[in-house]
């Protein structure tokens, strides 16, 4: 028998209990004994883990227990629409103050001026450290936007206890007006509260502050001279802008400890929750499916289930990567009655916020007038900022079917070419029955274990998708199929049994041309997008750096992670461009110890 996940031993003890196989009156008194004794054992238990479990949710109703906070360092605090928008994560243990490693998904939002999500990413973490970006539309009008970031836990207590920073976009093809936030001032950033950090006092740069265009610069991280180093390793972010363009962010508290907690958005710790209900069409129905189904389409079969409570809900939790999976959801019982609807993963509780038609000053006009124009002469010279990250080969995992090795394995090219899919089954599957019932077509496997076929269907997918009307089997063309692997013994995942797996590999692995039934759903879902890396250009090379290509950049420079070495040292390195002006490099970070680190030190460029 194939197994997967703990199964009950609860019918042994039960044929213990209920057996005649006792012999004699003192064998059936130590039985007795034995029974009381771990009756008492049991009990004992029971108590110990009821009170704890009380003190568990006393607690869990009198504080939160553990929180994090979410930070992200943003790039700039003023844009172009059409410009792209660079961000570092940071998620903190509330308790700690270090990283936290409670929470693999980040969810980022960007709110235009009336209070609607125009952008929404989810980027992964790991260890408390993410990055990402993301594209402001270039049909966006002039206005105040705001970035908020969470985490699914953090869902529960928003509208607060979240991240959130404005900056000021500029559409100079949508006229003068913009748009500004009732509660948001002339510069980003208002109304956040800094707390305490380490400004300058543990880290600094060493460097000449003053460059040509297309003059590299070399820039030491480091310790302060007069302060002994004792905070580890730092992790960091950097990015070099306009002075005038630059973002005002800094280490904010703007999280307060909730006093009790719902409880109805948990950790994604281990993965991404994909939650949704089940109603119906004409009300409630008895016969609903304890299960739901999830397979994912391709040539490697992919499986997974969820447990359907009483108040219709489920929730499967996928590996945190950006690969584009097929989903299939269903009931493990057919019933066109149902509806199946999926949660959205992003919260529609918003801040409330209001606006207002503003107009710009001639120093605000002036700024955005030469991000502008920076900003087109890239595009006319087809200058690209952002290029795919380098991915971790060593990281990739190779696909194995949810069952393991199959005990059959039948490739169709290596017999003589079938008509029909039920010749198929009955000349190179013995033990498998494809056959017309009296409801329609059906499946019979016999168990090896007794050589009766067993009461129940087995589990029958084409290309990884389950198939609960064979009619779509049967129709099928031989001369598609690459093969067949089928499972005959039962096989157990968690507390669902399967008698049987029969999946039928296309030769394209795409199951296509197949209309799915009302009560699927057929979802394309990725749980994080797929991440892209700052493109700096490098003028080491001599053809380069004298080439006529126009360079402005309006954000010079962007690295979402820094490291420091066990002395507390990092080297930086980027190229200037060719706009002249004073540059603001903005770094903020943290150490091993949880103290958050900030500085800002200007350079000049001639």
């Amino acid at each position: 028998m194939h197994y997967q996940g703990n199964h009950s031993n609860a019918p042994v003890l039960e044929r213990v209990l209920t057996g005649k196989s006792m012999k004699g009156k003192a064998t059936a008194l130590k039985i007795v004994l034995i029974l009381v004794t771990l009756f008492s054992c049991f009990r004992a238990d029971a108590q110990k883990m009821e009170s704890a479990g009380l003190a568990e949710h006393q607690v869990e109703n009198n504080q939160v227990g553990p929180w994090e906070e979410i930070y992200l360092h943003v790039d700039r605090a003023r844009y172009i629409a059409g410009e792209d928008i660079w961000l570092s994560i940071y998620t903190i243990d509330g308790e700690t103050g270090k990283l936290s490693a409670l929470s693999a998904v980040a969810y980022v939002e960007l709110i235009n001026p009336w209070n609607i999500p125009v952008v929404q990413k989810r980027l992964q973490v790991s260890g408390g450290r993410g990055e990402g970006s993301f594209l402001l539309p270039d049909s966006v009008s002039s206005g105040t936007y705001t970035i908020r970031a969470y985490t699914n836990r953090m869902k529960n207590y928003l509208p607060d206890n979240c991240y959130i920073y404005d900056i000021d976009v500029y559409n100079p093809f949508k006229g003068p007006d913009f748009w500004r936030k009732a509660d948001s001032a002339d510069s980003s950033g208002t109304g956040l509260i800094t707390f305490p950090d380490k400004n300058g006092g543990i880290i600094n740069l060493r460097g000449d502050t003053i460059y040509s265009r297309r003059e590299k610069v070399t820039l030491k991280i480091g310790i302060s001279d007069n302060i002994p180093y004792q905070t580890g390793i730092s992790q960091m972010s950097i990015s070099v802008t306009p002075v005038d363009a630059s973002a005002s962010c800094r280490w904010n508290n703007d999280y307060l400890i909730p006093g009790t907690d719902p409880k109805q958005y948990r950790f994604e710790s281990n993965g991404h929750y994909l939650s949704g209900r089940i109603r119906y069409r004409e009300g409630n129905t008895s016969d609903s499916s304890d299960f739901l189904y999830m397979s994912v389409q391709g040539k490697v079969a992919e499986f997974k289930y969820a447990v359907i409570d009483t108040a219709g809900r489920f929730s499967f939790i996928m590996p945190v990567d950006d690969k584009i999976r097929n989903l299939i959801l269903q009931p493990e019982n057919a019933n066109n009655n149902m509806i199946l609807e999926i949660e959205p993963s992003f919260s529609w509780i918003l801040p409330v916020s209001r606006c207002f038609k503003g107009t710009f000053t001639d120093p605000q006009l002036d700024v955005f007038s030469r991000l502008s124009f920076n900003y087109q002469a890239t595009k006319i010279y087809g200058t690209v900022m952002r290029k795919e990250a380098v991915t971790d080969v060593g990281r990739t995992v190779k696909k194995r079917r949810f069952y393991g090795i199959p005990e059959m394995e039948i490739f169709l090219d290596d017999y003589i070419r079938l008509p029909v899919m039920q010749e198929v089954f009955f000349e190179l599957l013995p033990g498998i029955i494809l056959r017309s019932g009296k409801s329609g077509y059906e499946i019979k496997i016999t168990n090896p274990m007794t050589g009766n076929f067993y009461e129940e269907p087995p589990l029958v997918m084409i290309d990884g998708v389950i198939i609960n009307d064979l009619t779509v089997l049967v129709d099928l063309d031989p001369e598609t199929v690459e093969k067949i692997e089928v499972v005959k013994t039962p096989y157990l995942i968690g507390d669902l049994i399967l008698h049987g797996i029969v999946n039928v590999i296309t030769r394209s692995g795409d199951f296509s041309n197949v209309t799915m039934p009302d009560y699927a759903v057929v979802l394309t879902y990725r749980v994080v997008d797929e991440p892209y890396a700052f493109n700096a250009p490098d003028y080491s090379d001599d053809q380069k750096r004298l080439s006529r290509t126009p360079d402005l950049r309006n954000t010079l420079y962007w690295n979402p992670s820094v490291k420091t070495d066990s002395y507390g040292e990092a080297l930086i390195e980027f190229w200037t461009s060719d706009y002249p002006g004073v540059y603001n490099i903005n770094i903020q970070g943290i150490s091993g110890k949880g103290e958050k680190l900030s500085l800002q030190k200007t350079i000049t460029v001639r």
